[in-house]
């Protein structure tokens, strides 16, 4: 299993991301292998698929 960790936070390597590190240390423990995303301040947009 592999967990994506999605920092929406304006600053890469600021408080949320301090966070989602503390989630990844904990998951990792247990096995379980994670990945950090960072989107900052970047639109997210919805994609239909038809």
């Amino acid at each position: 299993m592999k967990v994506l960790l999605v920092n929406g936070g304006p600053h890469e390597k600021g408080c949320t991301y301090t966070a989602l590190e503390e989630v990844s240390k904990t998951l990792k423990e247990e096995g379980i292998e994670t990945e950090i995303f960072w989107i900052g301040n970047k639109p997210v947009r919805r994609m239909y698929c038809l």
